[in-house]
């Protein structure tokens, strides 16, 4: 069973078909009522597919609308006729629809439309406090239909910064963390005080624990639960991200170790250092929506982390995943769902393991 047919189940009248363009399906239910939706189907998406432990609560979202720090427009020039997707929407703050409202009025003007012919994809990305900072240009020659966080060129691509920083920040109480404007980032910057503390008390980190964080990005979870680990390794396929955390780490002082690599059965069993005899390891991995390549599982069970926390942002891709931990000995501890994607039919969803 896919999760969005138990959301159907729990919204009379719900099809894929009805989905509104930017996937919005339930940003017009009360936000109470979209939260029991949610707790019902992750309930019965775990009963069908016949999974072990129970769902807990899923856990609100402090802004459960115009929370989307990242959005996207797709633009089309046609000879005379500027093609521009002017959709508002609920899940994004209404700064950003003022900024593709002036940007439109440019591109249409005789000076701007070159540029407007060369344009797919006009992108905002940022936080809460808004005010435009910098600008960048991305050159893509295959001229693809995705933007950069659902799937980049596969030759890669030309970074041309305009003007402003070319990285930028998420402040994190303590401290503050850097990185890649074209490198991946929670779009609900709300949740993230709330998806750290939950990771927090799954691992349960100690001074005697390796930490060995997966798809590590720029280092959000080894800079927020490191501190209580012996020491911290991570881990992720980006090089600009994984360049961010290591200026990061060498800013605050810390002796974590990041490493960049496309993260695969072979990378795991000969580039990851091998565990410590006698030395407790706790793994944290949150991989794509896609999921994780073949063997990486099998590869990770291999070094007998005494804890895993495995972070799913697809509900559907965790029936084939907890049916290959519990293969390799692995026990469904907790699972915590998190609501990440308000207005949507998507969870993300945090899965603690042990050993058996």
């Amino acid at each position: 069973m896919f999760f969005e047919q138990a959301i159907a189940h729990q919204v009379p009248g719900y099809t894929r078909e009805a989905d509104s363009a930017h996937g919005e399906s339930l940003a017009m239910l009360d936000y109470k009522d979209e939260l029991r939706v949610k707790d019902a189907a992750i309930q019965e998406f775990w009963d069908i597919n016949r999974l072990a432990g129970t769902p807990q609560k899923v856990i609100a979202s402090p802004l459960p609308r115009a929370y989307r720090t990242t959005s996207k427009r797709r633009v089309y020039m046609q000879p005379g006729n500027l093609q521009f997707d002017r959709q508002e929407s609920m899940l994004e703050p209404e700064e950003h629809n003022k900024i593709y409202d002036f940007l439109f009025e440019k591109l249409i003007q005789p000076a701007y439309k070159p540029l407007a012919y060369a344009l797919n994809w006009i992108i905002i990305r940022g936080t809460y406090h808004f005010k435009v900072t910098a600008a960048h240009a991305y050159v893509d020659t295959t001229e693809s239909d995705y933007y950069l966080e659902s799937k980049r060129p596969t030759e890669g691509l030309n970074f041309k910064q305009l003007y402003g920083p070319r990285e930028m920040s998420l402040g994190l109480g303590k401290f503050s963390l850097r990185y890649p404007v074209t490198g991946f980032s929670q779009i609900n910057e709300s949740q993230i005080h709330n998806l750290i503390k939950a990771a927090s008390r799954l691992l349960s980190l100690s001074k005697e624990d390796h930490f060995l964080d997966l798809y590590c990005g720029y280092g959000l979870f080894s800079f927020a639960l490191g501190e209580a680990a012996k020491d911290v390794l991570g881990v992720e396929w980006e090089g600009p991200s994984i360049d961010c955390a290591k200026a990061s780490a060498k800013h605050l002082k810390k002796s974590y170790r990041f490493i960049a690599g496309k993260i695969d059965e072979m990378f795991v069993q000969t580039r990851l250092p091998r565990p410590i005899p006698g030395e407790p390891e706790k793994i944290l991995l949150d991989p794509p929506r896609k999921g994780c390549e073949p063997g990486v599982i099998h590869a990770l069970a291999m070094r007998k982390p005494i804890r895993v926390c495995h972070v799913f942002c697809g509900t559907d891709e965790i029936p084939a995943s907890l049916k290959e931990w519990e293969r390799y000995g692995y026990r469904v501890r907790e699972i915590q769902p998190l609501d990440l994607f308000p207005g949507t039919p998507h969870l993300e969803t945090i899965v603690m393991l042990e050993r058996k």
